[in-house]
C-alpha cells in the first residue's frame, strides 16, 4: 500500500522531507526553531480535523479539548503520579481516543450544524471541567514543572526532529488510509451518505473511526505539547484554538491531506507574524488573530471553497493538459506537412 502512495506522492514527499530537514539550519535561531515546533504540533491535529471534515464529512469545533485532554493526561500521570514520560505520551494517545469514542457514539445520528454544536458544547465542558477540577488538573492556575522529553537530548533542534518526525508519521499514514479501500469510503460517505449506504458502507461506523482516529492524533500533540512548553493551563484549549484548526484545515483545502499541513504552515506564520507586530503596533495586540482568522475564513468560503491546495492542483492540472494539447497539435502539423 506504501508503495503506491510513494508512486502518488513521491516528488512532494521528498520536496517536504528536504524542507523539513534543512529548515533549522537555514533559521538557526532558538525563536524560529520553536515556532517550527508549535507548527508541527498543530499540524498533527491539523491533519486529523482534515480526516473527519474532508474526508468523512463532519463539522468538529471540538478539536483543541481533544488536544486538552491529551496534554493534561500525560502531565498529570507524569507530574502528580511519577510515570515515565513515555507511559504518559501513550496516555495520551489513547484517552482522547476513548473520549472520541465515546463522544463519536452519542453524536452519530447528529448532521450539519447539529453536529456543529455538539462537538463545541463538548469543548466547553472540556475547558470548564479542566478548570474546575483544582485537585488534579490545577484548575485555572495550570500546572508547572512538567517533565521534558528527553528522549534524543533535550535540545531544540532535538525536539524539533521528533516532532516533525511525528509529523512525517501521522501524513505519511494519512496519505496511506487516503489510498486504501477506507480512504475510498471516506469519499463516497463525504459525497453522498445516502449513496454511501446504498453501496453497503457502514456510514456510522466510518464516522466514528475517523472522529477516534482524529481525536487520538490531536491527543498525541496535546501530550508532546505538554512536555515541550513545560506548563499548562486551560486557556489554549478553547474555543479559540479550535477555529485556528479550522481555519488551517479549510485555507489548505478539506478534502486535501497536504492541505491541511499547508494551511496549517500558512496560518501559524501568520499567527507569529501577528505577534511580532503586535509588539510594534500596540493597537494589534488582544484578540486581534481571532479577527484575522476569522476574516481569512470567511473570505476563503466565499471565493476559494476547495481550498488552495486543491486550487493549486487544478490549476496545474490544467496547465498540463493545455500543454499536451498543444504538443499534440503541433506533432499532427509537422506530420502532415512531412506527409504533403
Amino acid at each position: 500500500m506504501m508503495k503506491h502512495v510513494i508512486d502518488k506522492w513521491g516528488k512532494s514527499i521528498f520536496v517536504y522531507l528536504i524542507l523539513m530537514i534543512v529548515f533549522p539550519f537555514v533559521m538557526p535561531d532558538e525563536y524560529y526553531r520553536s515556532v517550527g515546533i508549535i507548527i508541527g504540533l498543530q499540524a498533527i491535529v491539523a491533519i486529523g480535523l482534515c480526516l473527519v471534515m474532508g474526508l468523512a464529512g463532519q463539522i468538529s469545533l471540538g478539536q483543541a479539548a481533544f488536544w486538552g485532554i491529551g496534554a493534561y493526561t500525560s502531565a498529570v500521570l507524569t507530574t502528580k503520579y511519577g510515570l515515565p514520560v513515555g507511559v504518559g505520551l501513550i496516555a495520551s494517545a489513547i484517552v482522547p481516543a476513548l473520549f472520541a469514542f465515546i463522544l463519536g457514539r452519542a453524536i452519530a445520528g447528529l448532521q450539519g450544524y447539529y453536529l456543529a454544536m455538539a462537538t463545541l458544547a463538548f469543548g466547553y465542558i472540556v475547558q470548564i471541567g479542566i478548570s474546575e477540577w483544582d485537585s488534579v488538573t490545577g484548575g485555572a492556575s495550570g500546572m508547572i514543572s512538567i517533565p521534558k522529553i528527553t528522549f534524543f537530548g533535550d535540545s531544540e533542534l532535538s525536539m524539533y526532529y521528533l516532532i516533525w518526525g511525528v509529523v512525517t508519521c501521522v501524513l505519511l499514514f494519512s496519505l496511506n488510509l487516503l489510498n486504501s479501500r477506507v480512504g475510498r469510503a471516506f469519499r463516497a460517505i463525504h459525497k453522498s451518505e445516502i449513496a454511501a449506504t446504498s453501496m453497503g458502507i457502514n456510514v456510522r461506523k466510518f464516522k466514528l473511526n475517523a472522529f477516534v482516529v482524529s481525536g487520538m492524533f490531536a491527543g498525541i500533540s496535546g501530550g508532546l505539547y505538554a512536555h515541550y512548553i513545560g506548563i499548562l493551563d486551560p486557556q489554549p484549549f478553547g474555543l479559540h484554538e479550535s477555529i485556528k484548526f479550522l481555519t488551517m484545515v479549510v485555507i489548505g483545502g478539506m478534502t486535501s491531506i497536504w492541505g491541511a499541513l499547508v494551511g496549517t504552515l500558512l496560518i501559524g506564520s501568520i499567527s507569529e507574524g501577528l505577534v511580532l507586530m503586535s509588539e510594534v503596533i500596540p493597537g494589534l495586540q488582544g484578540d486581534i488573530d481571532t479577527i484575522v482568522f476569522g476574516g481569512i475564513l470567511v473570505l476563503i468560503v466565499m471565493f476559494m471553497p476547495e481550498g488552495l491546495v486543491p486550487r493549486i492542483r487544478t490549476a496545474y492540472e490544467k496547465a498540463q493538459a493545455k500543454k499536451r494539447k498543444a504538443s499534440t497539435v503541433e506533432t499532427q502539423t509537422v506530420e502532415r506537412k512531412a506527409t504533403t
